[in-house]
């Protein structure tokens, strides 16, 4: 492949109508597919799909992607799942490709929000949203504020710091940079946003800031060992994975707002390709393999169905834009 933006790894057991296709939606198996994927043998064989991520290989979405991609081959009978990199524009140029390809079934695209929706708006993308069906949402991904451990264990020590305290963040439009915007005018913190989860995180760990709000995959491990303090879960109440920490709703901050990772597909995909897709998402969040895998890294299986969480995409989409225009989270250039 020369040039190509899309890389291909298979993945691997460890690791209404249709819409017409026309000039601004092509096919992606005549188009993208014949170019870069058909060489690859588990592409050419019948049932085949491609699960698209937009972002790096190596990379948290990808991992967590080439995680599920096994447990949605075990409940999809007589179909195999590729896993292909598209990265870019923090997952829109993947939901772009996903929006213009043929609804029938051969793409999925792994998805992250609010992140994508954050995203289409500071892109004035929207339309890309629009052109995506949501299949279902497979997992939540709960919003922990961590301190350094033996300095900021509770919210009375971040208090007693001031307002010149840093809060940090991953980056603009992420599910955890958007709380930590709402949660700034219940505790008046100077927020710093990262490039990376990880960033945020490491600068906890040396003590260079105090205190940071993180998806709580980000900071499970470092949690467990006692590297790091959780001080407030985004919840309205305490989790399993993390019994010990108390949620904002319990402190008196009124506080909820959580990431989803799940699956979108061309809008407009028929409902009996739609069907099998999320009959498979069903059954592979409540397989006990993958709760245990959850319980692992950090995030909770939740199923919500395309009934429920497209309206509930929609919904959030309306709320970003009207935030968008009256305090946005990163700077906008009008």
């Amino acid at each position: 492949m020369t040039g190509a933006a899309i890389c291909v790894r298979p993945a691997s057991r460890e690791e209404g109508p249709a819409r017409p296709v026309g000039p601004g939606r092509r096919s992606l198996g005549a188009a993208l597919l014949a170019a870069t994927l058909a060489p690859r043998p588990v592409l050419a064989q019948k049932g085949a799909v491609t699960l698209l991520v937009g972002a790096a290989p190596g990379s948290a979405a990808d991992s967590w992607a080439r995680g599920f991609a096994p447990f949605l081959e075990r409940h999809w009978p007589r179909t195999g799942v590729a896993v292909a990199n598209h990265p870019g524009e923090r997952g829109l140029a993947a939901a772009r490709l996903v929006a213009a390809a043929t609804p029938d079934g051969r793409l999925i695209g792994a998805i992250g929000t609010p992140m994508l929706l954050a995203r289409a708006i500071e892109a004035r993308a929207e339309s890309v949203v629009a052109g995506l069906g949501f299949a279902a949402a497979v997992a939540e991904e709960p919003l922990v504020l961590v301190g350094q451990a033996g300095a900021v264990e509770d919210l009375d020590a971040l208090r007693a710091l001031g307002p010149q305290a840093v809060l940090g963040t991953p980056p603009q439009g992420s599910a955890a940079q958007l709380a930590a915007n709402a949660l700034s005018r219940a505790l008046p913190l100077a927020l710093l946003a990262f490039p990376n989860a990880a960033g945020a995180r490491q600068a906890v760990l040396a003590g260079n800031i105090p205190c940071a709000l993180l998806a709580v995959p980000d900071a499970i491990a470092a949690l467990r060992d006692g590297r790091l303090a959780g001080l407030a879960l985004v919840q309205e109440q305490r989790i399993d994975l993390l019994p010990e920490v108390p949620s904002f709703a319990e402190q008196g901050i009124p506080l909820r707002l959580a990431a989803h990772r799940g699956f979108a597909v061309p809008a407009g995909t028929p409902p009996a390709i739609l069907a099998p897709l999320v009959k498979a998402l069903r059954a592979a969040v409540a397989d006990p393999e993958f709760a245990a895998q959850a319980q692992a890294q950090g995030y909770l299986p939740r199923f919500i169905g395309p009934a429920a969480w497209e309206p509930m995409l929609r919904r959030t989409l309306a709320e970003l834009e009207a935030r968008w225009v009256a305090d946005p989270w990163t700077a906008r250039h009008d």
